[in-house]
């Protein structure tokens, strides 16, 4: 094992298991740039992309997710917004009758 293994914190770090479930959320990689180019074995930089396939999967995940729900949410914000507007009518149309 090369001297730059000890930057990622430990070897398993680069085992190529994905993150925790939860990991996404909006947190970019732990993996930073500056360490990826500082890798010189070979070894090393397959370690640091199959664990940057695994997050990759995850946030492929959660962005699948969220597009479904997009769907959901749209159509719920469509039906209240009709239904404001027909609970509304009766008042537009008393405040019509006495102006």
């Amino acid at each position: 094992m090369g001297t730059k293994m000890a930057d990622l914190g430990s070897p398993q770090k680069l085992s190529g298991v994905p993150p925790p479930e939860g990991m996404g959320g909006g947190r970019c990689s732990e993996i930073s740039t500056e360490l990826i180019r500082s890798l010189t074995e070979l070894q090393e930089l397959e370690a640091v992309y199959e664990r940057l396939c695994g997050e990759e999967k995850v946030v492929e995940r959660e962005l699948d997710a969220l597009l479904e729900q997009q769907n959901t949410i749209e159509s719920k914000m469509v039906t209240l917004h009709r239904m404001g507007t027909a609970s509304i009518k009766p008042f537009r149309e008393l405040m019509i009758f006495w102006t």
